[in-house]
């Protein structure tokens, strides 16, 4: 759930045994306070408190061993607390001390110690006569020398841990959480207790239901695309992929666009055969031609990759070999520049930062004798430059600059850098790319306008230099760039497929001939030759994963080159419809059904909402989750409504304030228009989603009770107030402004935020529910999905869960996957399956 971009965690870098001590040295030269008193509290212990003394909860969550956590009273020169020696996974302690202001102050792990600051997110305040919860201290290590921290309100652990070891004390003592905004819901769990029947079991959950044998394999349905790179050389003559095959190997293929001809879309020609020349056990992350005869393969995530450069060798009598030098350091490519075949510009670190040098690619024997000296660096004298762009002519003109108010750009030119804005200053602006003469970035910006638009903006200044395109009522998602990195079109979503529109009327003719040689299809050009007659494609569908196609313009001809999903080629997969309605305070809502193969009867409805709410949306693409749910036999119901992305500005801003009430209002609207126009069986529908998606499968059981047979949420919030205080999102003052103008102001909305969360609307959740969450999830705490069971065990409706161990806020795991996605199919069935007559 929001926002739609993720913040990037805060990493934590541990300090050396000598400087510490040097810290410390300088803390005892300071004036020193008197030393606040802390102690532990046994297990079954009643402490007595002394005069401005209250109870503290500490809890640590950590995937590994901690020596040493330490809090910090403000106004003492000296760190007051310690938790030691706590294990893998979560300790808690309790400690008696005085009341006051305090704030984690430094972890040790393997011997290392982080030093959190002075950062105002981890204080909190210690008040009497409650026991105060500040939260969960969240460690993951990131390496030996890095770490991420953050603090989650996971207050329903932290209660179950008292209940276990204080029992007394959690019973007379009010518990509190003491972050931002409070929490309503141990008051609100101690009641649902207290009303409960004796014998409900607050752990209650129903079994991960079996669904039997399933249409189609949930392991080839989700495979990762097979084809995940493609470039053209600037003659058209060759063409490098990049794919991914089933055993994890990434290899770089080369087809020669010269073997056929090409042949009539609507033929059954065979594709012509690629070369293998190359594989990998890591990852291939990016594709350079330099010139026609130099290609260059970086392998590795990050900046620091292996660069490879394969050079294409003509052998006379219509045959190429290829040799493979290897670049003797770890880097990046800056610019491949295509117009001199023999060099690149080539970006590598070191103690000293980045350099940038102009390298020799000739020969091995070229690239072993480049030393990457700092000396001959194009970038020398520039510190702490972390990326640069090249004009036309190869010379570095801009360059991304870490400072202390962030990253600025500098502008280039003669030698001379001229400071620019700051990034964050550019509000909304999206930079793709750089002008030819390196005066101006191109890039996307919805600032002040009323749809995302194409523009330039002056280096220097930060200014709107002209406006490339704008199409009222939709957002641009990308500009189209031409082998000279010219912008020749910009693309945007048109009902739902992907569309180019291309300046240029010769442009333009050709993508018109594009889509009319696929008809119904989104078709976007991946790359062309310098000469515009040879072009290669995607094409897709949403009952079609994309493939790959060269087309001849000349000929008019197309030949399928590769498949993305081969192993899928046989499978009939459910096409999708365009649906507009208008929701009831008259906005224009689009939405997408998907009908199952033959549905001559009325078929049962899955209504999936997508997730955000706000610069999200769903287009008419292959998506797995669609076509298992339709292969299973259930129509698929994808609204856009307020709030996402792609019609406008004020489409988007609409959103805000409207989470569980105007966008299920949307929704709704779209499903009457759906059972009024479609063979859909109103007696039988579930809701599913995913983030957002799933809090509004939760609403849709409230706000319609007997509607719908069932829900399903899927690493969804059910508690809008603790987004606030366990989400990275609400980490910071910005994000939890974000949060604000989303959902509403916790300090003067706060009733209405609790309306609208289903946590607390238990009573009107009567369908069955399934749970489906991550233990690793940073954007929707595992916490959302733990309080609504125990209010549903509670209220003697246990759901069922399925509790994702080590997953984030999606699913990476392929096996986890299957067990997951079997087991939503299984509660599907369980509930759409049976007759419209028959009882539950």
């Amino acid at each position: 759930m929001l926002p739609t971009s993720l913040r990037l965690p805060r990493v934590w870098r541990a300090s050396c045994a000598l400087a510490l001590a040097c810290c410390v040295l300088a803390l005892h030269a300071a004036p020193v306070h008197a030393l606040a008193v802390i102690r532990e509290v046994d297990p079954g212990e009643a402490p007595r408190l002394k005069d401005g003394e209250a109870l503290l909860a500490i809890a640590v969550d950590s995937s590994t061993p901690v020596q040493e956590v330490r809090i910090k009273r403000e106004g003492f020169a000296l760190n007051a607390g310690k938790l030691r020696d706590s294990q893998n996974g979560r300790s808690m302690q309790l400690y008696a001390l005085p009341a006051g202001r305090y704030r984690w102050d430094r972890v040790r792990l393997f011997g290392l110690r982080y030093r959190l600051g002075d950062d105002e997110e981890f204080a909190f305040d210690v008040r009497p006569g409650v026991i105060n919860y500040p939260g969960d201290l969240v460690v993951r290590p990131r390496g030996w020398f890095h770490a991420v921290m953050h603090v989650a309100n996971r207050g329903l652990q932290a209660m179950d841990w008292l209940d276990a070891h204080h029992p007394a004390l959690s019973a007379a003592v009010p518990f509190v959480y003491t972050g931002h905004y409070g929490d309503p819901f141990p008051a609100a769990y101690r009641a649902a207790i207290a009303a409960a029947p004796p014998a409900a079991d607050p752990r209650a959950v129903l079994p991960l239901p079996d669904p039997g044998e399933l249409p189609i394999a949930i392991t080839r349905l989700w495979q990762p695309a097979r084809v995940r790179l493609l470039d053209m050389n600037p003659r058209g003559d060759l063409l490098a992929e990049v794919v991914l095959e089933e055993d994890g190997t990434w290899a770089v293929d080369m087809f020669d666009l010269r073997a056929d001809a090409g042949s009539a879309v609507a033929s059954s020609a065979t594709r012509p055969a690629p070369e293998r020349v190359l594989e990998s056990p890591r990852p291939i992350v990016a594709l350079d031609w330099s010139g026609n005869g130099n290609l260059l393969v970086s392998i590795g995530h990050g900046a620091e990759r292996n660069v490879f450069v394969l050079q294409v060798r003509d052998q006379g009598d219509g045959t190429r070999t290829y040799a493979r030098l290897q670049i003797p350091r770890l880097g990046r490519v800056i610019d491949a520049l295509p117009g001199t075949p023999d060099a690149i510009l080539f970006g590598s670190e070191s103690h000293l930062g980045l350099h940038v040098h102009r390298i020799d690619i000739a020969s091995q024997a070229a690239l072993d004798r480049e030393t990457f000296s700092p000396r001959r660096a194009l970038d020398r004298g520039v510190g702490d430059d972390v990326l640069w762009f090249a004009d036309a002519a190869g010379e570095l003109r801009v360059a991304v600059i870490r400072g202390d108010e962030g990253l600025r750009l500098y502008h280039r030119r003669d030698g001379e850098l001229t400071a620019g804005p700051l990034l964050h200053e550019l509000d909304g602006f999206v930079p793709h790319a750089l002008s030819a003469d390196g005066a101006q970035l191109v890039g996307i910006t919805g600032e002040d306008r009323a749809q995302d638009e194409l523009v330039t903006v002056d280096v220097v200044t930060g200014r709107t230099v002209a406006t490339l395109f704008r199409r009222e009522g939709r957002d641009v998602v990308a500009p189209v760039l031409d082998e000279a990195r010219a912008v020749v079109g910009a693309a945007y979503h048109e009902h739902g497929q992907y569309v180019v529109e291309y300046f240029d009327s010769e442009d333009a003719s050709v993508g018109r001939r594009l889509q009319q040689a696929f008809p119904g299809r989104s078709v976007w050009m991946i790359d062309r030759n310098a000469t515009r007659d040879r072009f290669v494609v995607s094409v897709g569908g949403s009952d079609q994963p994309d493939r790959v196609y060269r087309f001849d313009l000349a000929a008019g001809t197309a030949t399928l080159l590769d498949d993305s999903r081969p192993w899928l080629a046989r499978q009939r997969f459910a096409p999708s419809h365009l649906l507009r309605t208008r929701s009831k305070d008259g906005l224009d809502i689009e939405a997408y059904l998907t009908l199952p193969a033959a549905a001559d009867r009325k078929v049962p409805l899955v209504l999936m909402p997508h997730g955000g709410p706000i610069g999200v949306r769903d287009v008419i693409a292959f998506d797995p989750e669609v076509q298992l749910l339709a292969a299973l036999g259930y129509a698929v119901l994808q609204v856009n409504f307020r709030g996402s992305y792609g019609f406008g500005r004020a489409f988007r801003e609409a959103g805000h304030g409207g989470l569980g009430t105007l966008i299920e209002d949307d929704i709704d609207a779209a499903l009457q228009a759906a059972l009024q126009a479609h063979p859909v069986d109103p007696q039988r529908m579930c809701v599913l989603g995913t983030s957002y998606g799933g809090y509004s499968a939760l609403v849709a059981g409230v706000r319609w009770p007997g509607r719908f047979r069932c829900a399903v949420s899927i690493a969804g919030p059910s508690d809008l107030m603790l987004q606030f205080t366990a989400s990275d999102t609400g980490r910071s003052a910005e994000g939890r402004a974000t949060l604000e103008a989303m959902i509403g102001n916790p300090t003067t909305q706060r009733d209405a935020i609790i309306a609208n969360s289903p946590l607390y609307n238990i009573a009107q959740l009567t369908l069955p529910v399934m749970l489906v969450h991550g233990t690793e999830d940073l954007r929707v705490d595992m916490e959302q999905s733990r309080r609504l069971q125990r209010l549903l065990a509670l209220a003697g409706r246990p759901p069922v869960m399925a509790e994702l161990d080590g997953e984030g806020h999606g699913i990476d795991d392929p096996a986890i996957r299957v067990a997951a996605w079997r087991a939503i199919a299984g509660f599907l069935r369980t509930h759409l399956d049976r007759p419209p007559d028959a009882a539950p």
